[in-house]
């Protein structure tokens, strides 16, 4: 994979290697940059939720250092992995979800877990129009199409307006129109400061413009 000259990182990856059973190891060494958007590609099983699964420390390698902003982040310093998933919008192909809740119960316990409820109601207003939520905001998940529920979970981890987007193929389930809106929407919130990580099949939307890491087999 591509390395980047010493600068500016919001996070590394520091000679990782990674085997979890049933999972093709990895072994990588990856630098961001403050306001990068960069796009993952690659062939089914090599790797590309392994790896986002490394960024919102789902999992911990076998060796190797994690650093966001600097600091290590690993088991034993608890702190700081608990401060920096207050600064991340994970969006994943499983949508962890709550069925019994309504769309906007959904969201807002995300603003409550980071205790950020200020002027809640008018960001739910803004990310519901984005997304085109308004009309189900009272309707329980369990009754949504998989279209509607992959809107909610983008939205849920927009909601807090995330330093680091991490998002897991989130066109999927997604129409042709609305893929096009996400994007929009992605590149907006890059241009604004947010950096961008994301795994993709469609490469259609994206040109030399994005930084493009393939991960090979």
């Amino acid at each position: 994979m591509n390395k980047i000259p010493t600068q500016n990182y919001i996070f590394s990856l520091e000679d990782i290697s990674i085997t979890i059973k049933g999972a093709i190891p990895l072994k990588v060494s990856l630098k961001v940059k403050n306001g990068d958007f960069i796009i993952i590609k690659g062939k089914n099983s090599s790797g590309k939720s392994m790896l986002l699964k490394l960024f919102y420390l789902k999992c911990l390698p076998n060796k190797g250092k994690i650093l966001f902003e600097g600091n290590e982040l690993k088991n034993s310093s608890k702190h700081l992995v608990q401060e920096f998933r207050k600064k991340i919008g994970v969006i994943l192909q499983n949508d962890f979800l709550i069925p019994f809740l309504n769309v906007y119960q959904n969201i807002e316990i995300a603003c409550e877990i980071q205790r950020n409820t200020k002027n809640i109601d008018s960001r739910m207003n803004e990310i519901f129009n984005w997304l085109s939520l308004q009309n189900i905001k009272n309707e329980k998940i369990q009754n949504l199409s998989n279209s509607q529920k992959q809107k909610v979970v983008i939205a849920r981890a927009l909601i807090n307006n995330p330093k680091l987007i991490l998002a897991d193929q989130p066109e999927t389930f997604l129409d042709s129109d609305f893929r096009k809106k996400l994007m929009y929407l992605f590149s907006s919130l890059n241009k604004l400061g947010s950096t961008i990580i994301m795994t993709t099949n469609d490469l259609s939307q994206f040109d030399e413009s994005y930084r493009i890491i393939t991960l090979d087999t």
